[in-house]
């Protein structure tokens, strides 16, 4: 079946999308990542926030935390307890200032949880309440001349994007470190769907 100009006009997005998220990944810092990495490892219980298409990426990251076996929580949720010392929120918002995600973080820190905040703005107030913050530099004028397809005020399309790969390769990298057998994925996988 030949291909239609819409069609192509939608894989050329996904290439330009796919290469600014390349090159995005790229630039991180691959210490604060280890450093992340750390943090959920040592971490009594992990509760993942955010709010939006950022609180939907956060919810990916903590479902296949507990798959992997970690105790974790999405606040918000009937079944999300208490945060308390020796915990980790990790709040993810593209801007820094969604109101709720950082209020969740000053909750956190007021009872000596630990805060990591995943951003594009590292001078921002949820960056501000965090232990350890985690850039994703979307708001770069080098990154924004790069990408023609450019949603949202701070870029957040490309955040979440990335953010998405950022945090399944943090998985994977803690399956691999950890020992832990893809099957226990399965075999924690949801079965009333």
């Amino acid at each position: 079946m030949a291909k239609t100009q819409d069609s192509r006009d939608v894989f050329a997005v996904v290439r330009t999308r796919l290469d600014g998220i390349r090159t995005l990944l790229e630039d991180m810092d691959a210490d604060a990542a280890e450093r992340l990495m750390q943090m959920l490892l040592k971490a009594k219980r992990i509760f993942v926030a955010g709010k939006g298409r950022s609180g939907f990426i956060a919810q990916c990251f903590a479902m296949r935390l507990m798959q992997m076996g970690f105790e974790v929580h999405v606040p918000g949720e009937a079944t999300c307890s208490r945060i308390k010392r020796g915990d980790l929120l990790v709040g993810v918002s593209c801007s820094g200032t969604t109101m709720s995600t950082v209020q969740m973080a000053r909750i956190a820190r007021q009872v000596k949880a630990r805060v990591v905040a995943v951003t594009a703005l590292p001078d921002s107030v949820l960056a501000e309440s965090a232990d350890h913050v985690v850039v994703v530099p979307v708001t770069d004028k080098i990154v924004k001349k790069r990408y023609r397809y450019v949603l949202g005020p701070y870029n957040n399309t490309l955040f979440e994007q990335a953010v998405l790969l950022y945090f399944d390769a943090m998985v994977y990298s803690i399956l691999e470190r950890k020992g832990i057998p893809k099957t226990r994925l399965r075999e924690r996988h949801a079965n009333l769907e």
